[in-house]
Parts: structure tokens; sequence; C-alpha cells
């Protein structure tokens, strides 16, 4: 692995791990209180997962054995 390899994949995981930190910093500043940030973030990922498991049961029931 090259160290340029190295460098990008440290840069990435050192910009995940401060993303949720800086975006609630920043929704703070704006005004935006951190339980209603929280409610948004619950309800977007319930949405997700519940499109997730609808596609895979889709999978499954039209999954020509």
């Amino acid at each position: 692995m090259s160290t340029t390899h190295q460098t990008t994949e440290g840069m990435a995981i050192m910009a995940a791990k401060a993303a949720p930190p800086v975006s609630v910093s920043i929704a703070s500043i704006a005004g935006v209180q951190v339980s209603e940030i929280l409610l948004w973030a619950t309800l977007v990922y319930t949405i997700l997962m519940i499109g997730h498991k609808l596609y895979a049961i889709y999978k499954d029931v039209t999954d020509p054995r």
C-alpha cells in the first residue's frame, strides 16, 4: 500500500469521525436544537432501513429459484 493511499484513507477516516460533532456545532450556532437534529436523523435512518428491508423482501419474492 502506498503512502499516498494511506494518507488519503487516514484523512477520510478523520473526516468521518469529525463530521457529527462539526454538524451539531454548526447547527447549534445556526439556532437549531440538538434534540431536533437527533429527531430528524432518526426519522431519516428509519425511512432508509424500511426502504432497505422492503427492497430485500422484493428481491426474495422475485428471485426465480
